[in-house]
């Protein structure tokens, strides 16, 4: 990995009202290409990835460093960070990325960090987080949104790691949560609402959250994200 601050990005207060129409060409690729969309994030890649800051009047960042996609919360005060692909994945697909939380104060904290699929529009985000509460630390947790009404869906799993992989699937219009643990890949949601318009990722940094709570300082670190296998990719 590249070693060094890369390609930094501080993000102000950007807002995004309509990610589905940003002004990208699109441009369909088979299966075949799909591996191509895969990033070890060694730079920043303006091409592929976004980084917006919604509903939050607090600065956060998003860079790449050492060969991560660093997310990190500079204050107490609520925050929310996530990095936009400027790709879509539409049909089956199988993705993956590594997170790493290690290092961050967690003691009386309230933050959800990891994956996010959503539809074009936002009707329908599907969330996949390792998240960590005043009273538990790091678990799993799953959740559906859909057309501004939060918690249609929503499952709180088994204790997990501060390091550890998350992986995001869908067949046949079923998208399922994974965890890499023990050597092999856990089930840990399947969404019961099926989807089968395209979805666009993003990468997630949330502290505090509906819920109320205490904010805090933190960071988590992106690496490998993999495209294992799509159906068609298109870069919007």
């Amino acid at each position: 990995m590249m070693r060094g601050l890369v390609g930094a990005l501080v993000i102000g207060s950007l807002i995004l009202s309509a990610v589905g129409h940003l002004a990208f060409g699109q441009q369909k690729e088979t299966g075949a290409d799909c591996a191509s969309y895969s990033d070890s994030f060694e730079t920043f890649d303006p091409e592929r990835w976004q980084p917006v800051l919604l509903y939050s009047e607090t600065q956060g960042a998003a860079s790449v460093e050492d060969g991560h996609m660093l997310l990190k919360t500079p204050s107490r005060e609520p925050c929310e960070i996530q990095v936009y692909s400027l790709f879509t994945l539409d049909g089956d697909f199988d993705i993956q990325a590594d997170y790493d939380l290690s290092g961050n104060q967690t003691e009386n904290c309230r933050f959800n960090a990891g994956l996010v699929l959503q539809t074009l529009g936002d009707e329908k985000s599907y969330k996949g987080y390792v998240a960590v509460r005043p009273d538990k630390r790091f678990f799993y947790r799953s959740r559906l949104d859909r057309h501004g009404d939060k918690n249609v869906e929503k499952s709180k799993g088994r204790p997990v790691a501060e390091r550890g992989t998350i992986r995001f699937t869908r067949s046949k219009g079923r998208v399922s949560l994974w965890a890499l643990a023990d050597g092999g890949w856990r089930e840990i949601y399947t969404f019961k609402e099926g989807c089968n318009e395209k979805l666009r990722l993003r990468l997630k940094l949330q502290t505090g959250d509906e819920e109320g709570g205490p904010a805090c300082p933190v960071a988590v670190r992106f690496d490998n994200f993999q495209v294992n296998a799509c159906e068609r990719v298109t870069r919007e």
